[in-house]
């Protein structure tokens, strides 16, 4: 067996390490952690790859990838490409000389000819030696039918071989950056979030093109665009639970939202009104159209009943009718909420949480206890949470501040509607208008929802379906379930 070997070692190549050798007919490309080798023996060679390398065998003008432990025959006029990782995407690229990575070209030439044999029958068989040729001719075209069928099943399998080998690869590499993301999402999910976008990339770009592979990483993508949902990532198509078009039309029409169970109600300042909705009958109720409504900070549920505020009073929705309730010795109501039938606000002036009671407002903090920072907003569970205008969440039970810490302060440049519930073990509140943050009651963050464009005006909790319900500008609720 004649063969020739050019070398192609550039300087890249040479820093990493890589030589190339050729002894007792083994040709190697190497360094001390990987190695592409052939060895020839007769017609026969065999193929040993360790690391990232490429073998590629090119007959005739078509290209073939040889995986290792790949053995077979080669043809005179067969050329044998070893790369490294660098110059197998220059080769793909077109380069076959001057390569920055390592590479050698095996060319093989002057090979022993297989002896022709003519096959003829004997003349005093029953068959004419005229017909002798039609015989070899048709044995001919047998042996050579089988041989390009022999090539093409050997040429499909090592596709097939190297399509699972890429596979096998790209998953090992997703299952690694998942497990990667769980580990940090608590600490920093900005950095759980890249981590996603490279799986994604990684899938994307894989090279894969055989169907059953490419079904496997259909899956992979759909994990991992689930993971970087619940991650930040944009451009999500959220479940849309009910869409306020449905009672009007018009784009920021609904301020804010209250919730129990599946049934939350609707409070629009610019049309004065309070609408009940449920979303999983997908039907809504006008209760009442009045010109105070126009003039409320917000609304609340309180077990069984419901009400508006403004600074001064409290109003119980029924149908068609607001009973209205003056508050004793208000100062600067802020967020107010309801529980067990008792009435909670903060007022950022005093620096507390007061209760409204028969004798008015008071201090629900212990004596000598005052909030730590400007709150925006509060929820009860029976402790009262707080949401500091910087983004951190305090914990007070009977008036005492416990000692709770988040996994990580959030950089925010605004803070709002901080919601959760006895049924409930997590905490959503919005950050700059179009993040839903998710944290739970151990302190750990562990999702952010990103809403892009779309404005967020309110959220709530539906508890059924251990969701956040998400009120944004353009008047859709979507629906965002917590795993």
């Amino acid at each position: 067996m004649n063969y020739k070997v050019t070398v192609f070692i550039g300087k890249e190549a040479l820093e990493e390490g890589w030589q190339s050798s050729d002894i007792g007919k083994v040709v190697k490309l190497q360094n001390e952690s990987e190695m592409i080798q052939i060895e020839i023996d007769g017609e026969q060679v065999v193929i040993s790859a360790i690391g990232g390398g490429r073998v590629i065998i090119i007959r005739e003008g078509q290209k073939a990838y040889l995986a290792d432990k790949s053995f077979g025959v080669v043809r005179a006029g067969d050329t044998i490409w070893l790369l490294n990782q660098r110059a197998e995407s220059e080769f793909n690229r077109g380069q076959r000389e001057d390569y920055a990575g390592a590479a050698l070209k095996i060319d093989f030439n002057n090979l022993e000819p297989i002896k022709r044999q003519e096959i003829f029958v004997n003349e005093k068989s029953f068959f004419q030696e005229k017909n002798n040729k039609k015989i070899n001719f048709i044995l001919g075209f047998t042996v050579l039918g089988m041989l390009i069928v022999g090539t093409i099943l050997g040429y499909q399998k090592r596709t097939l071989s190297i399509q699972k080998e890429k596979y096998e690869t790209v998953k090992s590499q997703i299952e690694a950056k998942l497990a990667e993301i769980e580990s940090v999402r608590t600490v920093n999910i900005d950095t759980a979030l890249e981590l996603a976008k490279n799986a994604e990339s990684l899938i994307d770009n894989s090279g894969i093109t055989k169907k059953e592979y490419i079904d496997e990483l259909a899956k992979l993508k759909t994990r991992v665009g689930e993971v970087k949902q619940g991650l930040g990532g944009e451009n999500i198509n959220y479940e849309i639970a009910y869409d306020s078009a449905l009672i009007s039309e018009g784009d920021d029409l609904f301020q804010s939202m209250a919730t129990k169970d599946s049934i939350f109600y609707l409070w629009s300042a610019k049309l004065g009104q309070i609408n009940m909705v449920d979303p999983n009958l997908k039907s809504t109720d006008m209760l009442i159209n009045d010109e105070r409504i126009k003039t409320w900070q917000g609304i609340f549920n309180n077990g069984e009943k419901w009400y508006g505020y403004d600074q001064n009073k409290i109003y119980e929705i029924k149908r068609n009718e607001l009973i209205e309730s003056e508050i004793k010795d208000t100062g600067n109501v802020g967020e107010m909420v309801g529980w067990n039938g008792l009435t909670y606000y903060i007022d950022n002036d005093l620096a507390q949480i007061m209760k409204v009671g028969g004798e008015g407002a008071k201090s629900w903090l212990k004596e000598g206890t005052k909030l730590d920072e400007a709150a925006k907003s509060l929820s009860i569970d029976s402790n009262i949470w707080v949401l500091g205008a910087s983004g951190k969440i305090y914990q007070y039970t009977r008036g005492v501040k416990e000692n709770f810490s988040m996994s990580f302060l959030p950089s925010v440049s605004s803070v709002k509607s901080l919601r959760t519930n006895d049924k409930v073990d997590f905490l959503a509140f919005v950050i700059d208008d179009n993040m839903v943050l998710i944290c739970g009651k151990d302190g750990k963050i562990v999702n952010k929802y990103n809403f892009s464009e779309n404005k967020i005006n309110d959220i709530g909790i539906e508890s059924k379906n251990n969701a956040v319900l998400v009120l944004t500008k353009n008047g859709k609720i979507y629906r965002i379930k917590i795993k």
